[in-house]
């Protein structure tokens, strides 16, 4: 009997070394593709962060979370991937309330003139793969991807097991950054104005986007978390435009607030020529523009907490010190 719980003990702590081994090995071999926005998420202090950004690039490069704190108070992180869909968002939702209790979240909508559960299989791995350990995860990989290919989003190094060749410095220290999930860029590529459009003028909305849309919607109205919808400032291609228009229905179904700055860029002063990093995505200056414009209508229309004096958000001045120093623009 002593040699059997033996043996048992050895069996279950070689499993357990292996399993440390494995995802150590896991982690540095796969790609670190906007590692540093999303991981420093799971550093935030439990039930801290009072608004959420949720969605795709166009949110990461847009809304700049350290200046609404600095200028407002707002404690608030961008909890967003590249070309994430907004099936993929309803995924992205669940993991942050997992950590966090916000009082608001902020929903990217532009990814409405889909009807696909993912953009492409790289821009999901950047996705998934930054997600934690966790039954959400496998939710949303079960969902979200085929039979077929399940297998390489549970397990990384299915597809990242040759990339010991491109290895680096970066694969092997840890992931931080001040900027709560924000991408900062000074690059400028000059543009042309989107065409103007009739509140009229709308398509309906892909049934895949609008049923995940309902689920994120819904699941806010579960957790009584008020809701923003936002669009960024973008070129758009010809029928995306009328395309989201039409998520003007679905607000005033709910009951919310609707900001289409691709439509209304005069709001906010937005210069196309100026103000895009490339034709999809602000540089610092149009972001700047976008941030005060969000910081200015959340702390109008909505009971979002001034955290500036609160001596449990004094780590946030450090961060703000830092991010200060490292950007300038």
């Amino acid at each position: 009997m002593k040699i059997k719980i033996q043996r048992i003990i050895k069996a279950i702590a070689f499993m357990l070394i292996f399993c440390v081994l494995f995802s150590g090995a896991t982690y540095i071999l796969r790609n670190k593709n906007e590692a540093n926005i999303v991981l420093p998420f799971y550093n935030e202090p439990k039930n801290t962060l009072d608004v959420i950004f949720i969605g795709s690039s166009h949110l990461m490069c847009s809304v700049y979370p350290m200046e609404l704190y600095d200028k407002y108070g707002i404690a608030s992180y961008v909890f967003a991937s590249s070309a994430q869909l907004l099936p993929q968002s309803y995924y992205q939702l669940k993991e942050a309330l997992r950590f966090q209790n916000p009082k608001m979240i902020v929903l990217d909508i532009s990814s409405v003139i889909y009807d696909t559960k993912i953009s492409t299989t790289e821009y999901a791995h950047v996705q998934i793969d930054n997600m934690s350990f966790s039954p959400v995860k496998y939710e949303a990989i079960w969902d979200l991807f085929d039979k077929d290919s399940r297998a390489e989003y549970i397990f990384n190094i299915i597809r990242f097991h040759s990339r010991w060749k491109e290895l680096g410095r970066i694969d092997f220290l840890p992931i931080s950054s001040c900027t709560k999930g924000a991408y900062v860029s000074t690059d400028c590529t000059p543009c042309q104005p989107n065409r103007t459009i009739s509140p009229n003028e709308k398509y309906e909305i892909f049934p895949t986007a609008e049923k995940y849309l309902r689920m994120i919607l819904d699941l806010c109205k579960e957790k009584q978390i008020e809701v923003l919808l936002f669009n960024a400032p973008a070129v758009e291609e010809h029928d995306s435009l009328p395309r989201c228009n039409a998520v003007n229905d679905i607000a005033d179904e709910y009951g919310l607030e609707f900001i289409d700055l691709n439509l209304n860029a005069d709001l906010i002063s937005f210069d196309p020529a100026t103000d895009y990093r490339d034709p999809w995505h602000c540089n610092a200056k149009g972001a700047m523009k976008v941030t005060t414009y969000l910081g200015d209508f959340i702390d109008t229309h909505y009971k979002i907490p001034d955290r500036r004096n609160d001596k449990n958000y004094d780590f946030w001045n450090e961060q703000l010190s830092e991010y200060r120093n490292q950007y300038h623009y």
